[in-house]
């Protein structure tokens, strides 16, 4: 049987031949239609109960109000088709088939469509932080030459010997442990004998290319002295973690350059973003530099920057991120 109504088409109309998604309502002026989908024929036997599920296709608007006035006309319809509906689980979508909205309209609210709330689109994960540029603020540190000395053997060493230290003696023993290297520069480690306002003290330091070094011991490891004055050394050249420095301050004390926990690492600012790649580039430089320390459980800080300012007072100056090793 079909329905003539005002603006609206009713067809049901359809073959008994198998299931199928038959279009039950159309509208020209507003370009909706409404399906009712897998049915096996138009008999109302076959579409009828308490629930029937539509299915409307706009080819025009795309805001679910088109259908205040539309949906209550087709529950009237279908109603006198099917005196037992009271439910109308409907969904809403463009001539592609996206979903534009879903919701429910019931014989007892005189199927007035009533939307579903749209499901909250889960949030996208925050981008990483690339962490801020940092000047470089140091003033260029000092460009004095170290002095040099030279031992009986003929080997040589360089140190800085300033006017705090007159009256100060350092004794270097010979013996296998400390050696002269092909260039001349004394090499090895062993304890040295060092007088100072009366007092006499056996520290042990570590040579390498003619650099007293203490806390530290490089041994045959192919390292290199980047930067020495008179206020820090800088040692890298590890070929496990390339980019990677040891930061010694100058002990007059001493007249060494004494280790104290800071790892000066080169990383991207960009890479910096992804806490897995710092703290893989962190425990790079951990495994490489710990080993050469004198006390393997001494606290270590690396700095990360993007370039070594060796030629400053502060190498790490311009460092945009410290971290602690205890958090990685």
């Amino acid at each position: 049987m079909k329905y003539w109504m005002p603006g609206l088409v009713a067809l049901m109309a359809i073959p008994a031949a198998q299931a199928a998604n038959y279009r039950l309502v159309y509208s020209p002026s507003q370009k909706l239609e409404v399906f009712i989908d897998n049915v096996k024929n138009s008999q109302p036997a076959s579409w009828c109960g308490k629930t029937i599920p539509l299915r409307i296709v706009s080819a025009q608007s795309k805001d679910a109000a088109v259908l205040n006035d539309f949906l209550p006309r087709v529950g009237n319809l279908l109603e006198k088709q099917c005196a037992k509906a009271s439910q109308l689980p409907w969904i809403l979508t463009d001539k592609r088939g996206e979903k534009l909205a879903s919701g429910e309209a019931s014989k007892a609210r005189g199927w007035k469509p009533v939307p579903k709330p749209a499901a909250d689109e889960p949030a996208a994960p925050p981008q990483p932080a690339i962490p801020a540029a940092v000047a470089v603020t140091s003033p260029p540190a000092a460009s004095a030459p170290a002095q040099r000395f030279d031992l009986p053997q003929g080997c040589h060493f360089r140190t800085y010997w300033n006017g705090e230290a007159n009256g100060s003696a350092l004794f270097i023993p010979s013996g296998a442990a400390l050696r002269c290297g092909d260039d001349g520069w004394l090499s090895g480690s062993g304890e040295i004998g060092l007088q100072q306002n009366g007092q006499t003290a056996s520290p042990r330091l570590s040579f390498h290319q003619g650099y007293p070094l203490a806390k530290v011991n490089v041994g045959d490891r192919p390292l290199s002295v980047v930067s020495a004055n008179a206020q820090r050394l800088v040692l890298g050249a590890n070929p496990q973690a390339p980019g990677s420095f040891l930061l010694l301050p100058f002990e007059p004390q001493l007249h060494a350059w004494s280790f104290d926990g800071v790892v000066i690492v080169e990383m991207p600012r960009t890479d910096a973003a992804d806490p897995a790649k710092v703290t893989q580039r962190i425990k790079q430089a951990q495994s490489a530099w710990q080993p050469l320390l004198s006390a393997p459980a001494t606290p270590l800080t690396f700095r990360l920057v993007e370039k070594l300012a060796d030629d400053r007072v502060d190498p790490a100056s311009g460092s945009y991120l410290s971290v602690n090793d205890a958090t990685h």
